[in-house]
């Protein structure tokens, strides 16, 4: 709970009241890259304390307290002097307010609740980002409510890798492929399907830059890239006729080029 700062200015000891909040709640809410990409409506159900119906039927008038937590009393030191003493005293609940013990109406001072929140997720949002619900924290006698932030957690998926607006992929494609190009379908998060063509060689660790295939940006405007990192499989091994073959072609390309 709230830690208490105390300000006195000037001979009187005046107190500067101000508002008291209880402490803020974070609470990590668990989503997939795919609902991050769509965006997504989710209900949660949270668990907070409330003041109880009757809870003003247990305070009573009390001038010495300043406010939560907080009782002031004056000491005389001798005949003229007089000191403002300063005590901790769970009692007071507001300026002028003290909780009365042992009172029937409201014993507990709160009660539990379940309340139903409905979490908006938009689409293009990020790990770390805050949903916030003001005043949904926990209530307490003297104090207004904190706030309830709900955090973003993205969980790991097996389909894409990402850094802010941009999404990447490894591929594993086969020599044959590399060597002599082609094409293939991915499908997306939303489940669009789009189609790579890639002509020409390709070497081992190429990365491929696909605009538009990434992430939806947060204001709307498009979509980051993805970055597709691809990964050649040699054979294990390759039988005489194989390697004939590819001397005869290869070794011919390569004669020919030297002739040029």
């Amino acid at each position: 709970f709230s830690q208490f700062g105390f300000n006195f200015g000037g001979g009187g000891g005046r107190q500067r009241n101000r508002e008291r909040q209880t402490p803020s709640v974070e609470v990590p809410l668990y989503v997939t890259l795919k609902q991050l990409y769509l965006g997504e409506m989710i209900d949660v159900e949270y668990v907070r304390e409330v003041l109880c119906v009757n809870w003003q039927e247990c305070m009573k008038n009390s001038q010495e307290c300043q406010g939560p937590g907080i009782r002031v009393k004056m000491q005389q030191l001798a005949p003229g002097f007089v000191q403002q003493v300063q005590q901790r005293d769970d009692r007071c609940v507001a300026p002028g307010k003290m909780w009365r013990s042992n009172c029937k109406a409201c014993p507990k001072k709160t009660d539990t609740e379940k309340i139903d929140l409905t979490v908006d997720i938009n689409a293009g949002m990020r790990p770390g980002e805050h949903i916030t619900f003001e005043g949904v924290a926990d209530e307490k006698p003297g104090f207004t409510a904190g706030d309830l932030n709900f955090v973003i957690v993205e969980k790991p998926s097996d389909q894409f890798r990402r850094d802010r607006d941009n999404l990447y992929k490894t591929m594993e494609i086969p020599l044959v492929d590399a060597l002599t190009g082609f094409s293939v379908t991915l499908t997306h998060l939303d489940g669009h399907e789009f189609t790579i063509n890639v002509d020409g060689v390709t070497e081992c660790d190429h990365v491929m830059r696909v605009p538009g295939k990434g992430m939806p940006r947060r204001n709307g405007r498009g979509f980051g890239d993805l970055y597709i990192t691809f990964e050649v499989d040699f054979p294990d091994k390759l039988s005489e006729s194989q390697k004939s073959a590819i001397k005869d072609v290869l070794g011919k390309e390569s004669k020919q080029g030297d002739e040029l």
